[in-house]
């Protein structure tokens, strides 16, 4: 008698399936797992024949919970979407690879031999009283081994061919989402993909127990190579985009650009599964492309987080919608990384490949509300400079301690981004030694990331700036025994992904919108940039030495020679910008230590956020 993988007798005859789930994998394992060291299962029979049959289900299933747990530790998306309505996998490809799997394990079972029996405790042993003994080390079956091999093989391939007869691959259902689930491909069981990419896997159980028959009498069948490779995966792909060419001069993407790829990626595995490149059709991207359309913006945490799937799911109607430029961006993202594989050949066997998120996918947008963003009016320049933070000296713990006081005031009379500004240090508030001109250096010294090439530049610091006290502030850090590589707004959180800015930008909606009660959707901190290029205008900047000033690429290949303007002609022309009336009585006095102390407290204890 034969033993069989995982399959144990009670006391009373009854077999079971039972697997040790290695301790690392434990903390992982989906439900219905509850926290015992063996994934176990009756197989509700005392016939031995029966149980190698029944085997199999508990077998392919324990088999899909243990990849769940290792995709899990490995930090990859574990779940199986819903209502996918785009082929799952290709067919041929399924029933090729699963003749290669089987005829590659039974390779192994001929070769090895069952181990296990060489291991089997005397109480174990005790089960099996015609358990015949192997020399330790032999190679190959033996002759026990060999019988029961071939019994269990007949016996599959007439359930197999049975089940085909019929079209029902129920037989191999609990196979097929541990193949899925391998491959990172969502499915709906209701769907007819789901069902064709059953049949695929039963006519392939069926051609490949035809085989390891006459394997079995003796014949020479060769295994076959598994289906041809339809370029890497998804999460392959983009890590090798993130890495860049490695050589000097090779462009990798910045901190930022990844975050947003992040994003990306994410919600396209959560569509469509972590599929493979060549896979991946036009179909499927314009599938992805509308699904992405439906997520609206400024969404709570908790929706934010969910699954695409689970997300469209839900009742999202008092939200506003998607901005088409936001998903062509999403599109834009995808279609570089993809590229990144195609350049790099990793696509070459894909015949007739094209990228799917090339060029007809994106979304028509309509320029004349292309950019939604507005510049501030007077008015609400002098609501926001009129509320506590700049005429009272409140210093609300989400702004971020002087942020809230500072980065408004910097951004009107720079044209700054804010993850610009957040992420500055004492060190890029700077003196020129050449000019003496009091400059922001915005570059990526420090660990900091810019946009674009054109945003590495120096910003003259407008002489209301330092009216206002901003080099007054800068001392009181150094003073306070702050060395210059140390953040120039030290109250600023991080989220969790690193990023100073994220938190600080929701706090100064909050604000915006709340306490300074400008309540216009097209007004944002962002405005402050338009602001400063319509202030520049007005003065007479020209649009070259204002594109300087703002980091925007200007048009023209001369602009590159001579690494552009010095800081004196830029500092002369700041100079001619006119702060606005609501800045020019703000004075910036320090807070008080007793003051300080108690945000420091609050901080501690994460308690208010203005």
């Amino acid at each position: 008698m034969a033993l069989m993988s995982y399959v144990h007798r009670d006391p009373a005859g009854t077999y079971y399936f039972r697997r040790a789930i290695p301790e690392a994998l434990r903390p992982f394992m989906p439900a219905p797992w509850t926290g015992k060291r063996e994934w176990k299962r009756s197989l509700r029979t005392k016939d031995h024949a029966q149980a190698k049959r029944l085997k199999r289900v508990p077998e392919a299933e324990c088999d899909a919970d243990f990849e769940h747990a290792e995709r899990a530790i490995r930090g990859e998306a574990v779940s199986l979407p819903r209502a996918v309505t785009t082929p799952c996998v290709r067919p041929e490809d399924v029933e090729a690879d699963v003749v290669a799997g089987l005829l590659a394990a039974d390779d192994a079972d001929r070769s090895d031999g069952d181990a296990r029996r060489q291991h089997q405790i005397p109480a174990d042993r005790a089960q099996w009283p015609d358990l015949v003994p192997v020399t330790f080390g032999r190679r190959g079956m033996a002759e026990d081994q060999h019988s029961g091999h071939g019994e269990a093989l007949e016996l599959l391939a007439a359930d197999y061919r049975r089940a085909l007869s019929r079209s029902d691959p129920s037989i191999v259902d609990a196979e097929l989402r541990a193949l899925l689930r391998h491959r990172g491909v969502p499915c709906d069981p209701t769907t007819e993909e789901y069902y064709q990419a059953g049949m695929a896997v039963l006519r392939g159980h069926v051609t490949a127990y035809e085989l390891l028959l006459r394997r079995q009498e003796g014949e020479v069948v060769s295994t076959p190579a598994p289906s041809a490779k339809r370029g890497p995966k998804l999460s392959e792909a983009y890590e090798a985009w993130k890495a860049g060419s490695g050589l000097r001069g090779g462009r990798a993407p910045t901190s930022g650009t990844v975050l947003e790829a992040d994003y990306a990626v994410r919600r396209l595995t959560e569509w469509h599964g972590d599929v493979a490149l060549g896979d991946l059709t036009r179909e499927m991207a314009r599938d992805f492309r509308d699904a992405l359309g439906r997520v609206p913006i400024r969404m709570p945490n908790k929706l934010r987080r969910l699954p695409l799937r689970d997300l469209l799911a839900r009742d999202l109607t008092g939200y506003s919608p998607q901005h088409a430029g936001s998903v062509n961006k999403v599109l834009n993202l995808l279609s570089a990384i993809v590229g990144h594989a195609e350049a790099a050949g990793r696509l070459d066997n894909v015949q007739g490949f094209k990228n799917p998120f090339g060029r007809g996918l994106k979304l028509a947008v309509d320029e004349r509300v292309a950019e939604e963003r507005q510049p501030f009016t007077s008015a609400d320049l002098t609501a926001i400079f009129g509320t506590g933070v700049f005429v009272q000296g409140e210093r609300p713990l989400g702004g971020g301690g002087e942020a809230a006081y500072w980065l408004p005031l910097i951004a009107l009379l720079s044209g700054a981004r804010q993850g610009e500004l957040s992420a500055l240090r004492i060190a890029d508030l700077a003196q020129d030694h050449e000019s003496g001109v009091w400059h922001i250096d915005i570059g990526t010294a420090g660990g900091r990331s810019i946009k674009t090439a054109s945003s590495r530049r120096k910003v003259p610091v407008h002489s209301e700036l330092t009216r206002i006290g901003l080099l007054r502030y800068r001392q009181s850090l150094l003073n306070g025994g702050a060395a210059l590589t140390a953040p120039l707004w030290p109250d600023i959180d991080s989220d969790n992904a690193g990023r100073r800015g994220g938190p600080w930008s929701q706090w100064f909606t909050r604000f915006l919108h709340g306490k300074a009660r400008v309540g216009e959707p097209g007004k944002v901190f962002h405005s402050f940039r338009h602001t400063f290029k319509r202030l520049a205008r007005d003065a007479g900047l020209g649009e070259e030495t204002h594109d300087a000033l703002t980091g925007h690429a200007h048009v023209g290949v001369g602009r590159g020679y001579g690494q552009g303007f010095g800081l004196a002609a830029l500092g002369r022309e700041v100079e001619r910008i006119a702060a606005p009336e609501a800045v020019r009585g703000l004075v910036w006095e320090p807070c008080g230590a007793d003051h300080s102390a108690k945000r420091g407290g609050r901080r501690r204890a994460r308690g208010e956020r203005a």
